[in-house]
């Protein structure tokens, strides 16, 4: 139903300072992150029955930027800033730049140390501090959170680095979007949403 489409629209839009600026690097026609670093650029997961689109686009991001740039094969929670990141709202919603903030200060642990379990439930969790698999709490830190509404920076910043996460607001006529560059023609809004 659009009531619970719209539950899952938990991006909270907002205009931020940019601090991403395009270099006049010539750009290609084409660029696939998948193809140019394959197995580092991991699926897109299903973020369920909760707001936490904001929490997966910035997971996801960071995971394969770790790959891409360090070598780092590992699958961020996105449950741990549902959960535990109290500049944001859980299943009820949050901002990019404060989920990047959340990576880069305290960090982000492996979702086998803190599985993903608000999809199903609908609510927030406990934040833990201690793995569920009962490995050692390891963090994985952002480099910062760095915001652009310019075209060409944000396509040098996922060439040069990786996958980027990206917010827009969505409209009814998203909910037949099948390829291709969505344009909005018709409907009411229905809220904002994040992606890898």
């Amino acid at each position: 139903s659009i009531e619970q489409i719209k539950s899952m629209m938990g991006t909270k839009l907002e205009v931020v300072e940019e601090t991403l600026t395009y270099s006049g690097a010539d750009l290609p026609d084409n660029f696939d992150a998948r193809t140019e670093w394959g197995s580092k650029v991991h699926s897109i997961r299903n973020q369920g029955q909760c707001g936490s689109c904001w929490a997966f686009g910035a997971t996801e991001a960071l995971t394969d930027r770790l790959a891409i740039e360090q070598g780092v094969d590992v699958v961020l929670s996105p449950q741990h800033l549902v959960a535990c990141d109290n500049n944001n709202y859980g299943c009820n919603g949050g901002y990019l730049n404060y989920a990047w903030m959340f990576m880069a200060k305290t960090g982000v642990v492996s979702d086998s140390c803190f599985p993903y379990t608000s999809g199903t439930s609908g609510q927030d969790g406990p934040c833990l501090s201690d793995c569920k698999d009962g490995s050692a709490w390891t963090t994985y830190h952002a480099d910062g959170s760095h915001t652009s509404r310019s075209v060409k920076a944000t396509q040098e910043e996922l060439m040069t680095h990786g996958p980027v996460e990206a917010a827009f607001t969505v409209y009814e006529d998203f909910m037949s979007y099948k390829s291709g560059i969505y344009h909005h023609t018709s409907g009411r809004m229905l809220g904002g949403h994040a992606i890898k």
